[in-house]
């Protein structure tokens, strides 16, 4: 595996991770309901999005076409359902060959690379937002703000047409890379 491609399985870890951490019994217990910086989700909603990024990332990583109802609704707490996912998405990613050549993903066939760079920016995006709705302070590793702002550039166009993204907010002159990112995907940070 290229080096490249080695410090990409490492940021989609990380990230995966520092998602799991947000989505643990402790952060999430009784706040499904709350709401989220994205306006159509609430925490579950958001849960169940980051469910459905989590299972296509799997099968993107395995060359897979995403099964109908594959990431149906989130039956249980997703503190019992994401822990097992975000083991299997790191090790999957971990493969040489899922950063190569094309897979499928979320309906269409891309390169497998950008397939793990939007995964590692939903995680971290959304992440963000779980983290913000339940009060939690939000970090994550420079390297994976910085591909997942690439990433976020790349698609930013065709992701505001199809309401993925919001209209870009302008950020602070002062603010971070992780800010820069967020406002970038439409999320006001102040």
């Amino acid at each position: 595996m290229n080096t490249h491609a080695v410090d990409l399985a490492g940021q989609l870890a990380r990230a995966a991770r520092t998602l799991q951490d947000h989505a643990g019994q402790q952060a999430l217990d009784g706040k499904r309901e709350l709401p989220t910086p994205c306006a159509d989700f609430d925490v579950h909603r958001l849960s169940e999005h980051l469910l459905g990024t989590l299972v296509a990332g799997l099968h993107a990583a395995a060359k897979e076409p995403l099964p109908a109802g594959a990431s149906g609704p989130l039956t249980a707490a997703p503190w019992v359902v994401f822990p097992p996912l975000v083991g299997r998405l790191a090790d999957a990613w971990a493969e040489p060959a899922a950063w190569e050549g094309e897979t499928p993903f979320f309906g269409s066939t891309r390169p497998a690379a950008l397939a793990g760079t939007i995964t590692i920016m939903e995680l971290t995006v959304h992440g963000w937002d779980l983290a913000v709705a339940t009060g939690s302070t939000f970090t994550a590793d420079d390297d994976v703000v910085a591909t997942a702002t690439a990433v976020a550039e790349r698609i930013a166009e065709g992701a505001r047409a199809s309401g993925a993204f919001g209209p870009a907010a302008e950020p602070s002159p002062d603010a971070t890379p992780l800010e820069r990112l967020l406002a970038l995907t439409g999320r006001k940070t102040a």
